[in-house]
């Protein structure tokens, strides 16, 4: 279908296909861990043999949600009333936090969580969480609050995680290893990271001959030796064990533990030591969105798809294959994830990774124009203050000095060049949730309906064709969506060109060097 058949059928309102659009108050970030947070208010689930999807009526599940978090405020309101009676009360303090946490109250849990490390300056929960709740969260969780956590949750975590919360990282971490091994195949030896009480280690039976695990709490580590599933058992930090054997698996399990750690560079450096070549790497994230790692508000990290990509082919993995699947009950809702399998093996991908030592800030300098700024600034102007959109994009890839500021006005936002190197290296930045190499026309055209917001900074991206530029923005923006653009030319003769195409001209901008900035709605 060319040009003017496209614009012919989204005129008569035909065709288009379906409107990728977030769903309202989407954030990325997953539902309140109740491993993490306590389970009131939850109701038991049956376990299930296998993953299946089950119906959800919008109006129960609504209801449920309004009645938990009722039955919540009802106990936090108590809480806080003791509390007011002793408010040097440490325990009390912790309460309220992990409840205020679970109502999406950070302002007060950050408050109460900082009461708390004034009482007990050593808290390692509380320290965690203030940085989180802050903003500021380190690149992985505190091994003591770790540690801690999970002492205290040693008895009643399988009960609770199975039992309660539909638990399935385990077999998804089996069927990922069974695939990837190959029909009847086995691994000779194996390590459980962040093994817990060994819920991972029946999933394994007969896919490894040997099987090593390994985690931060002491209690945790004597249930999993209650099972005799493994051949060692070691209380440690994982990158730390890991360390003690190079090259001494055949494959590194982890189920559900990658949470606990933000920037897995690290980790991946590691793992990747520890496994000869055509190794095998399978785990499970928590899901996160674009190129970088989120921390939510329970103090756990997500990932998204294109940062485990990213990570992966820096140290030295193939990706076998990686997959979205649910990994427990939050709150009653489904936790979605990634179960991930990777192949020790580099490539010229991989040894690129490992050449480049350019900094954050050396690459972020190099996506910028001299008009960014008046782009970044209408946006701001045109989407106003308070308020948000769906879905942006960058043409030209030359924003990412005000992709922040930008990221506060839309929840997705994308690139695309056609420099290739650019699109790499605006990938590396993580700034970006899409960063696609591809003519910027044929881009667009592909895309109908698809953007709020379409800016481009860069007067090279119109190259000799307005008409054709401004026929596929019209294509690619959705309704009322708003272009904001920089040119080299007459701005009449730009303005009527935009006008010719279907766009409506808002304003047309001089500029100080003779270009002119363009802001034309759908």
């Amino acid at each position: 279908m060319n040009r003017k058949e496209r614009r012919a059928q989204k005129k008569s309102g035909g065709g288009g296909g379906p409107v990728r659009r977030p769903p309202s108050g989407f954030s990325g970030a997953s539902a309140i861990s109740d491993m993490l947070l306590g389970l009131g208010g939850v109701q038991k689930v049956a376990p299930a043999s296998a993953p299946v999807a089950a119906a959800i009526d919008p109006v129960h599940s609504a209801l449920a949600q309004l009645r938990l978090g009722e039955t919540l405020a009802t106990q936090l309101e108590r809480l806080q009333a003791s509390l007011a009676a002793t408010p040097k009360s440490e325990s009390l303090l912790h309460q309220v936090a992990r409840l205020q946490v679970r109502l999406d109250r950070r302002a007060d849990a950050l408050i109460s969580y900082r009461r708390m490390l004034a009482l007990d300056p050593g808290h390692a929960e509380a320290r965690h969480m203030v940085a989180v709740l802050a903003g500021e969260a380190p690149e992985k969780a505190n091994e003591a609050y770790v540690a801690a956590l999970f002492d205290a949750f040693a008895d009643s975590f399988d009960e609770k995680l199975v039992g309660w919360l539909d638990y399935r990282a385990p077999q998804h971490v089996a069927a990922s290893v069974r695939a990837a091994l190959g029909e009847g195949r086995t691994a000779a030896r194996a390590i459980d990271l962040g093994c817990g009480t060994g819920l991972l280690a029946p999933e394994l039976h007969g896919l490894v001959k040997h099987l090593d695990g390994i985690d931060l709490s002491p209690k945790m580590v004597e249930k999993a030796r209650a099972r005799r599933l493994y051949d060692a058992l070691a209380v440690g930090e994982i990158v730390a064990e890991l360390q003690k054997h190079p090259a001494g698996y055949d494959l590194v399990a982890a189920a559900d533990v990658l949470s606990y750690f933000g920037d897995l560079r690290a980790l991946f450096d590691v793992v990747r030591a520890a496994l000869p070549d055509n190794g095998l790497f399978v785990a499970t994230v928590e899901k996160g969105v674009g190129a970088r790692y989120q921390a939510g508000k329970t103090g756990r990290y997500q990932h998204g798809e294109a940062y485990l990509r990213k990570r992966a082919a820096e140290a030295g993995f193939v990706v076998l294959s990686l997959d979205e699947i649910e990994l427990r009950k939050e709150e009653n809702k489904p936790v979605q994830g990634y179960v991930f399998a990777l192949r020790a093996q580099e490539t010229p991908e991989s040894q690129s990774a490992k050449l480049s030592a350019t900094s954050l800030d050396d690459l972020v300098a190099g996506l910028d124009a001299p008009h960014a700024a008046v782009v970044a600034d209408a946006a701001q102007r045109m989407i106003g203050k308070g308020f948000s959109i769906g879905w942006a994009i960058d043409l030209g890839g030359c924003l990412a000095l005000h992709a922040t500021a930008l990221r506060a006005l839309a929840q997705h936002l994308d690139m695309v060049s056609e420099d290739q190197a650019r699109s790499r290296r605006a990938f590396e930045t993580g700034l970006y949730d899409d960063c696609d190499s591809e003519a910027v026309i044929r881009f667009l055209e592909d895309r109908p309906d698809h953007y709020d917001l379409i800016m481009a900074a860069d007067p090279a991206v119109v190259q000799a064709d307005p008409a054709a530029f401004f026929s596929a923005v019209k294509i690619a923006l959705a309704l009322a969506g708003v272009f904001i653009g920089v040119f080299t030319g007459n701005a009449e003769a730009l303005g009527e060109a935009a006008k010719a195409e279907g766009l409506f001209l808002l304003a047309t901008e001089p500029l100080p060097d003779g270009s002119v900035c363009l802001i034309a709605e759908s």
